[in-house]
């Protein structure tokens, strides 16, 4: 494979990209009719960055590689959250597989821990081992964004994966977010035919991620007058947490509650527990595709979530660092950081069929 020219990472970084797998496709495309409203930016991925420039006015500035990507000896690392998260796990095996097609690749992964400053000192560590490139998965976006200017700095691209950081950088392939939330209120209204109460479980504070999902979900509400949102409480990501806001929420509320919204799986999944403990059904839509939640929508303990397939998405970060290693760009002088973001798929009952054992993680 040739090393990517200086004028294609440019396109890259300024062009409007599509990042997903025909399965992917396929699926949306056959379950286009239920997502009408946010078909077009649900199926876009969109590119954000300062035009590529080689002017001494400012601009993208350029370096001499180091190595090329393709050939020499690389040590590349993976920093999730939480290595034994399910996204996490599924993100690392794809980043693996697809770093397995250069023998010259070194692939480490360092658990975060669920703990940021744990991420920062790994990535400080890493910094001075002088590896040549780092995915991460960023707890706190404030908390690495020196460290992650530092990394930029000594010549080495780092690549986010969903959660990202304050400052710019060499790239972030994530999920969608508003459109995802969006697509969800869109769900909820049609099964509520535009009317009906609904309680939100959120993710940590300051997460990116949930802030996104709940903008494009309160979007879809504004359009929907007779959908109330009667309640947001965070369960931080967390599966048992979730259970106890929703036992909260089931004795605060009782049957008030028409619908529930959750801004990952696994809080979703607690919700549909404490729901079908106390002998209740209601509407559940969670996000991110994983396996339980898939498990769980053919049970009928929740209603939907929005899938992504987290291979592809763990295997385009290392595309897209491994480009960056190779390339011309100065990565460290971008005013923006390029955005890949991969098309989501909603899926429920009628369709869940469709994410055969292979996309499953």
């Amino acid at each position: 494979m040739k090393k990517l020219s200086n004028i294609l990472l440019a396109t890259l970084m300024a062009a409007s990209l599509v990042a997903c797998g025909g399965a992917a496709n396929a699926a949306n495309d056959a379950n286009a009719s239920q997502q009408q409203a946010a078909t077009t930016e649900q199926t876009t991925t969109t590119t954000e960055a300062a035009p590529a420039q080689t002017t001494s006015g400012g601009g993208i500035g350029v370096k001499t590689p180091k190595k090329d990507p393709y050939s020499d000896p690389l040590k590349i690392a993976w920093i999730p959250s939480n290595a034994t998260e399910a996204n996490g796990t599924a993100w690392g095996k794809g980043i693996q597989q697809e770093l397995a097609y250069w023998p010259n690749v070194q692939f480490d992964i360092y658990d975060g821990e669920s703990d940021a400053d744990k991420q920062n000192t790994v990535l400080s560590d890493l910094i001075a081992q002088g590896y040549d490139g780092i995915i991460i998965q960023a707890i706190n976006s404030a908390v690495l964004a020196p460290t992650v200017t530092e990394a930029e700095k000594a010549g080495i691209p780092v690549v986010c994966i969903n959660l990202d950081v304050d400052v710019p950088h060499a790239g972030l392939v994530a999920m969608t977010d508003v459109e995802a939330g969006y697509a969800i209120g869109e769900r909820i209204a049609e099964a509520l035919n535009g009317e009906g109460n609904v309680v939100v479980i959120t993710a940590k504070p300051g997460a990116s991620r949930g802030e996104r999902l709940q903008e494009g979900f309160e979007k879809s509400l504004a359009e929907h007058p007779g959908i109330k949102m009667l309640d947001a409480q965070t369960a931080e990501w967390n599966m048992e947490k979730a259970q106890v806001v929703m036992n909260d929420y089931l004795t605060q509320y009782g049957d008030e509650i028409d619908a529930v919204f959750a801004h990952n799986d696994q809080m979703a999944e607690g919700a549909g527990m404490a729901v079908q403990n106390a002998g209740k059904e209601l509407i559940i839509w969670g996000a991110n595709g994983e396996t339980k939640a898939l498990e769980y929508i053919e049970q009928g303990i929740i209603t939907g979530t929005v899938y992504t397939n987290c291979y592809n998405q763990g295997a385009t970060a290392a595309r897209v660092l491994l480009m960056n290693i190779g390339s011309t760009v100065d990565t460290s002088t971008l005013t923006k950081t390029p955005v890949i973001k991969m098309p989501p798929m909603t899926v429920d009952a009628s369709n869940v069929d469709q994410i055969t054992a292979d996309m499953r993680w």
